[in-house]
């Protein structure tokens, strides 16, 4: 077998739903990238933490392949050794017994699955390419957990056969009982704010460096830079997905639930079109347009090839915070009022959801 393009580097949440989708198709399952999007959560996640604008792309509500398999009927198991040696034969076994096997490697998140030859192993995850068994441990290291907490090991995500195919009614009001209450809590996890409280630390942070009497300093330029690259087009993605989905799921409710819920989609549309409007307003350090797709790759480091699109916008070049420094605030000024709509859209859009989900409880009386 010809070695293909390495996978891409690092992984995050809405890669990891890439990577289902394609174990899926392998075991015969062709669901769609955006149904998935819906039954996982990740439509409707955003995470911020100020003092490191990168992390909420790493921090998760829940783990994302357990809510996956769970709303589609799937088995699966979380298997974890404390040794390479133990986890390695796991995996080989496996392998052998045709289960597709999600690992967490340091820039990436492939399946891995059983080779013509006995020393190597096969790699999915936007491209597909052997691993001899003998370099696994080189891209495969300890952790604490896979996408949750747990102890320090090697960890795998063995996704298992279909028990059971939920109704569509029940899998769509357990997304929206999902999306809700991401929305509306108002703890913090890892250090970072969730859903609306999400919103207003983002803007807390952006107010705050507006102030008189403090200096603008180039590091916290960076930080705001960083967070209208990567995650800013990650969370533009979610909720594009999240418009989807939802009118995927349309089929499945009825009369006043519909009312709501395509109120809701109205107002998820147009927090696209905000967070586009301010992906347009912020300065990034990330290169947008004017670049080959192999320079995009880089920079886009982790998304896939199918939406090099989000990255597309009119005289966006990278830019260092030294040199944008001299126009930052009024573009974060102008940033903050786009966000104090998109928080309210995005608010009439829970409320929607709220609807829908009180109107199905009626229904059932």
């Amino acid at each position: 077998m010809n070695q293909m393009n390495q996978p891409m580097a690092l992984a995050r949440p809405i890669d990891y739903i890439h990577t289902v989708q394609e174990a899926l198709k392998y075991r015969k399952e062709d669901i769609s990238y955006t149904y998935l999007m819906g039954a996982s959560g990740e439509a409707f996640r955003f995470f911020y933490n100020r003092t490191d604008p990168e992390a909420g792309m790493n921090t998760f509500f829940h783990n994302p392949l357990r809510a996956t398999c769970r709303t589609l009927g799937y088995s699966f198991e979380v298997s974890y050794d404390d040794t390479y040696e133990a986890a390695s034969e796991r995996l080989q076994e496996n392998a052998r017994a045709g289960k597709p096997t999600l690992l967490p490697f340091d820039d990436s998140c492939p399946f891995l699955t059983q080779d013509d030859g006995p020393e190597t192993l096969i790699c999915q995850n936007g491209s597909r390419y052997q691993i001899k068994t003998a370099d696994l441990h080189k891209e495969w290291h300890p952790s604490g957990g896979f996408l949750e907490l747990g102890p320090h090991g090697y960890y795998q995500f063995v996704i298992g056969e279909r028990e059971r195919e939920p109704k569509g009614r029940d899998a769509a009001l357990g997304t929206l009982r999902v999306a809700r209450k991401m929305a509306e809590t108002r703890r913090k996890i890892n250090g970072c704010a969730v859903g609306l409280a999400a919103y207003d630390e983002l803007i807390t942070h952006l107010s705050g460096m507006l102030s008189r009497r403090r200096k603008l300093t180039e590091q916290n330029v960076a930080k705001i830079m960083k967070w209208s690259g990567q995650p800013l087009a990650q969370f533009i993605e979610a909720r594009t997905a999240a418009v989807d989905y939802l009118q995927m799921v349309r089929e499945h409710l009825e009369d006043e639930e519909l009312e709501h819920l395509d109120k809701a989609i109205d107002e998820y549309q147009k927090v696209v079109g905000l967070l586009k409007a301010i992906q347009r307003i912020l300065p990034s350090l990330e290169v947008r347009e004017n670049a080959p797709v192999d320079e995009k790759i880089k920079v886009r480091s982790g998304l896939g090839l199918s939406r090099i699109g989000l990255w597309m916008h009119p005289a966006r070049e990278a830019q260092t915070p030294k040199e944008a420094m001299s126009h930052f605030k009024p573009k974060c000024r102008a940033a903050i009022k786009v966000l104090q709509k998109t928080v309210e859209a995005e608010t009439k859009a829970t409320r929607k959801i709220r609807e829908v989900l009180q109107t199905s409880e009626k229904t059932k009386m």
